[in-house]
């Protein structure tokens, strides 16, 4: 997978950009793989619909209305898993 300018992409490094950036609002500076982002606080129904947004925009795939779980995307290691699991398909 690559970025826009063709370079490889991580996609937890991207992931983990995100939240940090706009779901902590930059209030974090480091965000554990496994960390929950429901007990954080970071996730709540509109976070969780601006986070699918970004999959489907960053990752050019598409989620489903029953794969917005907290088993797909409570934690950087859940949503890279479940990324790597779309754009693998």
């Amino acid at each position: 997978m690559a970025d826009s300018h063709g370079a490889p992409m991580n996609i937890a490094e991207a992931v983990r950009g995100y939240i940090l950036h706009d779901l902590f609002l930059g209030a974090q500076s480091e965000l554990a793989d496994d960390a929950s982002l429901l007990e954080a606080g970071a996730l709540d129904s509109t976070a969780a619909m601006e986070l699918v947004a970004f999959l489907e925009t960053t990752f050019n795939l598409k989620v489903a209305d029953e794969e917005i779980s907290v088993e797909n995307l409570d934690t950087v290691s859940r949503i890279a898993r479940f990324v790597e699991r779309k754009i693998s398909v």
